[in-house]
């Protein structure tokens, strides 16, 4: 059984609207407090079991959040009053089915679409095959009907599960002029899939390391580009353990690669795009940023120890921080924030 320790802990951050902050907590409970006061406006505790690890999505007066555990469900909240409007199970016809949503949810608001993408069975080999495990689904905003969904794998021996939040973005074509894809795209524990947003027909699928153990992988949209990082553990006979790194610029309409990098450590925090500049910070504390268009270097920088919140671009200036308890490789209570000017400086 999980610890109390691990029920509490707070794997969702905070979203900030019209000055009230938004948060879920391990224990399955979503609040709401006054962001000028502190005060709880509201709580709402989710059904027995659930857990909240992803950030919640604000959309006008409705929070989407997804959820973990062996009863995952994607859940709509009212944002003024706290009380559930709709909530789909994610594995309907099975209990302690698993299928957890780890990442948050995208929504198409001229068409008012919820996406959201899904993890593992809660057993990795269950007879047969079990929706909605390992799938992106598409909700109607208003209602929580199942418009489509498609699934990548029934069963999953592997923990293959989706592990980036679906991105929503339209895609140009490099030959056929004016031709446009409206699009929407998650990368999972193997490859990042781009499907039509309004039918579910997949449209590329892309893999860049091996689908026998990528970890922590991270993606960007912007400049008709998919940006991706994926990372991989790799065990070689007679030896430890060892990772691979890669990220690279997928062209959003075809899936092409337009630059790759290998990178000298995993990468385990958000990766940013701003301003025709690519930014990442690795494992071993690299923070680097790089020319979006062409995967040039412009500059790298060391923090004492990795990073895992990501990176921000705020008021000509970027924030990111360091240190992450628990790792034997962290130096104890070494936790800073670090701002820079865009150049690096």
């Amino acid at each position: 059984p999980e610890s109390r320790w691990q029920l509490r802990t707070m794997k969702s951050t905070a979203q900030y609207d019209r000055g009230r902050i938004y948060f879920g907590t391990g224990e399955g409970d979503l609040n709401c407090v006054d962001a000028a006061t502190g005060q709880a406006v509201w709580k709402t505790r989710l059904d027995p079991g659930l857990r909240i690890s992803s950030s919640p999505n604000i959309y006008g007066n409705r929070v989407l959040v997804g959820t973990s555990g062996g009863n995952a469900q994607i859940v709509c909240v009212d944002a003024e009053t706290g009380a559930i409007r709709w909530k789909f199970k994610i594995v309907p016809d099975r209990e302690e089915g698993g299928g957890s949503a780890w990442t948050s949810p995208a929504v198409d608001e001229e068409y008012n679409i919820v996406y959201t993408v899904t993890g593992n069975p809660r057993s990795f080999n269950p007879p047969g095959p079990l929706l909605f495990s390992d799938s992106i689904l598409a909700n109607d905003l208003e209602t929580g009907e199942l418009l489509w969904h498609y699934q990548v794998r029934a069963s999953d021996p592997f923990n293959m599960d989706f592990s980036c939040h679906p991105m929503i973005f339209e895609a140009v074509s490099p030959g056929k002029r004016g031709a446009r894809r409206q699009c929407v795209g998650a990368g999972n524990k193997s490859a990042f899939f781009t499907w039509d947003r309004y039918t579910g027909e997949l449209l590329w699928r892309v893999m860049l390391t091996s689908p026998t153990g990528p970890w922590w992988n991270s993606t960007a949209v912007a400049y008709n580009k998919v940006y991706l990082v994926s990372n991989q553990r790799v065990t070689d006979p007679g030896s430890t353990d060892r990772s691979e790194s890669v990220t690279a610029a997928l062209h959003a309409y075809t899936g092409e690669i337009v630059w790759w990098r290998h990178n000298d450590s995993m990468n385990r925090a958000p990766v940013c795009v701003a301003n025709g500049v690519f930014y990442q910070s690795l494992e071993n504390g690299s923070l680097e940023a790089y020319d979006a268009e062409t995967g040039r270097e412009l500059w790298q920088s060391s923090i004492p120890s990795t990073s895992r919140g990501g990176i921000v671009i705020a008021n000509g200036n970027l924030y990111t921080a360091n240190g992450e308890g628990g790792l034997p490789t962290e130096p104890k209570n070494k936790y800073s924030v670090f701002a820079y000017s865009i150049d690096g400086q």
